[in-house]
């Protein structure tokens, strides 16, 4: 394990620690539903919100019940279902003409989960054969969501979601709502790289966690690591 210096050093200034949960607390899994985080990260997360210095939230495309409840840190904010779902509102009612139509244009291939979330749909194919996946992530794409509707790409999953939300707007938000503290997002997805663009721009510090292209300025090898970075940010 070989952290960087300036990463390490942050500890020394008011942190918003902001993080994705899958790939990034807890360790990729064929089921979301076994997702459990990563050991250490709830007790890490506890002790970084213990002192009343820094601020810590998850942003998630889980719902946000579901991620509190694998975490189990009451002083910890969760905001589920990419940016939609923030603790105390109330969500609108969900759309539920535009999943069936969704539903109705999915492909069928063995292997092939649907998460239903309510007011979004996860489409996963990791247990999809490999040859068969490029197959499947054709036809997803030729599907046209209904108007106000977006689909976004992670790992082995497609999730069609009303637009107007997403990972960049909901760290700009927490970074509103706390602003003398210096923002920090980690996460290992796809979904996670607007909030890396939109908090570069802000003066935030942006940490990849694995492999892949990114925007981020930093990155560590895995959900152990960010349990290490956050011991120490503590």
């Amino acid at each position: 394990m070989n952290l960087s210096a300036p990463l390490l050093a942050l500890r020394e200034r008011p942190l918003l620690v902001i993080c994705d949960y899958d790939g990034t607390l807890a360790p990729i899994v064929v089921r979301p539903e076994e997702a459990v985080p990563e050991p250490g990260a709830p007790e890490a997360l506890a002790a970084l919100l213990a002192g009343g210095r820094h601020r810590a939230a998850v942003v998630t495309g889980r719902r946000s019940a579901e991620a509190s409840a694998f975490l189990n840190v009451p002083e910890l904010q969760v905001v589920g279902l990419h940016g939609m779902e923030w603790p105390g509102e109330t969500l609108h009612p969900p759309d539920t003409a535009a999943l069936q139509v969704i539903k109705a244009a999915l492909p069928h291939a063995a292997g092939m989960r649907l998460e239903e979330k309510g007011w979004t749909l996860a489409v996963h194919y990791r247990e999809v054969p490999e040859p068969e996946q490029p197959a499947l992530e054709a036809a997803l794409a030729r599907i046209t969501p209904p108007p106000g509707w977006e689909v976004i790409a992670g790992k082995k999953v497609r999730e069609f979601r009303p637009s107007g939300h997403g990972k960049g707007r909901a760290a700009l938000q927490l970074a509103a709502r706390f602003p003398d503290h210096l923002p920090v997002f980690l996460g290992d997805d796809v979904t996670d790289e607007e909030a890396f663009a939109a908090l570069r721009e802000r003066g935030g510090v942006t940490i990849k966690v694995g492999e892949g292209q990114t925007e981020a300025q930093h990155r560590v090898a895995s959900p152990a690591e960010v349990v290490t970075l956050l011991r120490t940010w503590a």
